[in-house]
């Protein structure tokens, strides 16, 4: 046991020092995961635990590499709620695995396995990211709830900081600071001593940058944030009675997509930083729709296939990947284009 603690935490510290390294390594992994893809029987339930166990492989590293960057900075992370950070954590670490989840249970228990599976997974993470909401300084739910680590802009960052020397002063007021955040509402509060001199005073609390304040969300905002976190469950809900390859189904998620984003963008000047942020994501994954039925058997499919047997005949290296790409589309297709998840 103290052997493998130790080859833990020796690992730890190799990662915090090389995040470059374990950034080709994380990429290498995923890669794997495509190149098994179809190409050995029960290729889409062993690329899909490569694919995720690299992805986790991923999040753990940026656990260690965030606090190996906040041991260097003498900071510390406030968090609005333990329980609010360790279930951002399960929703992420859920997120990362639901696809395998589904593929496993729908070789183990049948089609009504799956399904049975997929609507717990969809009302866990709908309830956990309700819970979010009200409890934390979040204003907006990512998906995933805690996102990758920019690795680049963390080298730039450190190599800049390797470049300067700080003062005695920068030292002793990031060893002191002048806040602290109640663990409940998320508030920041000044300390006595933190108060700067008397004919100085605006009496504004002074916030750092790394702390986010709870602000009230507007109405609006809220109620497009609850749509959206409820879309999966109504969408599962539609599909019960109208079926899979339904177009009122279709049209029902279509909806809730396009009116959430409707809502927001009609208060766009409430917004923050972070809401038009993931809003433009949303926007961005609205292309999603292209490739679920019932649209995608009836117009995209079609011209799909054209298009790549054109690259096929016309370009003789493609060849190579047009094929095997046209052959795996349809099950890529019907393993993740299926259903609206947040």
């Amino acid at each position: 046991m103290d052997t493998l603690k130790g080859m833990l935490k020796a690992y730890e510290a190799w990662v915090a020092k090389n995040p470059d390294v374990v950034g080709d390594f994380e990429t290498t992994a995923k890669w794997v995961s495509y190149f098994i893809a179809g190409r050995i029987s029960s290729s889409n339930v062993v690329s899909e635990l490569v694919y995720t166990m690299s992805n986790m492989l991923v999040f753990y590293n940026d656990r260690i590499i965030e606090r190996a960057r906040n041991a260097q900075e003498n900071s510390v992370i406030q968090l609005q709620s333990k329980l609010c950070y360790r279930l951002k954590v399960t929703l992420t670490t859920l997120e990362y695995s639901e696809v395998f989840i589904e593929i496993s249970a729908r070789r183990l228990f049948g089609q009504s396995g799956k399904w049975l599976v997929i609507a717990l997974i969809q009302a866990f993470k709908a309830a956990g990211r309700f819970f979010i909401l009200k409890h934390s300084t979040s204003d907006i739910i990512t998906s995933p709830p805690i996102a990758s680590l920019n690795r680049r802009a963390l080298g730039k960052q450190r190599k800049s900081a390797a470049d300067e020397v700080p003062s005695s002063n920068d030292v002793l007021q990031s060893q002191h600071s002048i806040t602290f955040q109640l663990k409940r509402s998320g508030r920041v509060i000044r300390k006595v001593e933190g108060a700067p001199p008397l004919q100085y005073r605006d009496f504004k609390l002074h916030v750092d940058n790394n702390e986010a304040v709870k602000t009230q969300i507007p109405k609006k905002l809220l109620q497009a944030e609850y749509l959206y976190i409820s879309k999966p469950l109504i969408h599962l809900a539609a599909m019960g009675l109208f079926g899979q390859r339904s177009w009122k189904q279709y049209m029902v998620a279509l909806s809730i997509d396009l009116y959430s984003i409707h809502l927001y963008r009609q208060h766009r000047d409430l917004m923050s930083k972070q809401q038009k942020m993931e809003l433009s994501r949303r926007c961005i994954n609205i292309l999603y729709f292209l490739a679920r039925s019932p649209f995608y058997d009836s117009f995209t499919k079609s011209r799909l296939e054209r298009v790549l047997d054109f690259v096929a005949t016309s370009i003789p290296i493609a060849k190579v990947v047009a094929g095997p790409l046209k052959d795996y589309i349809p099950t890529w297709q019907s393993t993740y284009f299926y259903l609206w998840s947040t």
